[in-house]
């Protein structure tokens, strides 16, 4: 019994890493009306090496499409000074994106609530259905197959993504979080 469980675990394992590997992660070339960067932990009032990496492969979209405006996504989390939304909003003004076309969700504390918040904010920005807008989501690459689940569970219907890239030594601990986080937002519905 213990080595049916064992290879049965294993078989489940394998399909969903090979499915959150080969997800298509990059789609630069999409136009979208709106950009949405998922939160990632901040230190204090500085974005983490992973939203950082986010924030950086939005930039090069958002550089060179000045008509799409962008939602930033997180709530103020553990040992975050300010909301996530807000770090992200700092460095992207830093970096050249002016203000007016931001536009700041602060209420999330998880994935399924950045789709769930942000989609109420486009709508009310744009005076559409979230079905009917192009939304291109920025997050990193692991984490891109459950953001697809997630934001289908919340209405997104024309959706792209354009993913960062993890750092080389957080693979294998975001990859392996990720199957376990993958079966609970399929079982738990979140």
């Amino acid at each position: 019994m213990i080595k049916i469980l064992i290879s049965v675990f294993l078989i489940a394992f394998t399909i969903t890493e090979s499915l959150i590997i080969f997800y298509p992660k990059n789609s630069f070339e999409t136009k979208s009306d709106y950009l949405l960067i998922l939160g990632a932990s901040v230190k204090k009032t500085t974005p983490s090496t992973t939203l950082k990496g986010r924030l950086n492969t939005a930039l090069k979209y958002l550089k060179v499409n000045n008509e799409c405006y962008v939602v930033v996504s997180g709530g103020k989390g553990n040992g975050e000074n300010i909301t996530e939304a807000k770090a992200m909003k700092d460095y992207l003004v830093k970096n050249g994106i002016d203000n007016n076309r931001i536009i700041e969700e602060d209420k999330s504390t998880n994935t399924y609530e950045n789709f769930k918040y942000s989609k109420l904010k486009i709508e009310e920005h744009s005076r559409k259905r979230i079905k009917d807008i192009e939304v291109k989501i920025v997050t990193t690459d692991f984490h891109v197959l459950r953001s697809k689940i997630l934001a289908s569970r919340n209405e997104y219907k024309n959706i792209s993504f354009y993913a960062s890239k993890s750092k080389l030594s957080f693979v294998p601990t975001y990859y392996t979080r990720e199957f376990f986080a993958i079966w609970k937002t399929i079982v738990f519905d979140r």
